[in-house]
């Protein structure tokens, strides 16, 4: 199996995950935008411009996981430097939220800036690489495995940038 491919492919995962959330909940991340300066007032309204990138977000992550263009695993690794430049603004702002997961509990942190950086570093890396498609024609019972390791992945991914960062600022609180 090939590790950056299921690297890669986890970032996608994750990225369909993340925009599903913006569609559903915009609110965090049209928060997030207009405390940035991304949304001017009179402008387009930021739940609209945060579903829209959530739509873009999902539709970009499928569209790289079923497809062999490598140009989208190049768009892949440009917008988690993006979302890597987002995050490291919103704790220079001190914004509460990263507004990636439409949940007001996802602290924006230093393990979500080198997080992201990490992704567009696979998704880069994978631009040589084979595609996920081709991967899993290569394993056995359809790429079961394959599905799986990326499954956990973009599990752990999810789980080390919105539980473990609020894990960690309870503990620091109790210690307190």
């Amino acid at each position: 199996m090939d590790a950056v491919t299921v690297l890669y492919a986890s970032a996608a995962v994750l990225l369909v995950i993340a925009g599903a959330a913006k569609v559903a909940r915009p609110a965090t991340t049209a928060a997030l935008m207009e405390m940035l300066g991304a949304v001017l007032r009179g402008s387009v309204p930021g739940t609209l411009l945060a579903r829209a990138l959530g739509l873009a977000e999902i539709t970009l992550g499928i569209a790289t996981l079923l497809t062999d263009v490598a140009a989208f695993r190049v768009v892949v690794g440009v917008l988690y430097v993006v979302f890597a430049l987002a995050v490291w603004r919103a704790i220079s702002v001190g914004a509460t939220s990263c507004g990636c997961f439409g949940r007001v509990d996802a602290p924006p942190t230093w393990l979500h800036v080198f997080g992201n950086l990490a992704l567009a570093a696979c998704s880069f890396g994978a631009v040589a690489g084979r595609s996920p498609l081709e991967v899993m024609e290569d394993q056995p019972a359809a790429g079961v495995g394959f599905v799986a390791a990326v499954g956990v992945l973009a599990g752990l991914e999810l789980v080390a940038l919105t539980a473990l960062p609020g894990a960690r600022k309870s503990a620091r609180v109790t210690r307190s």
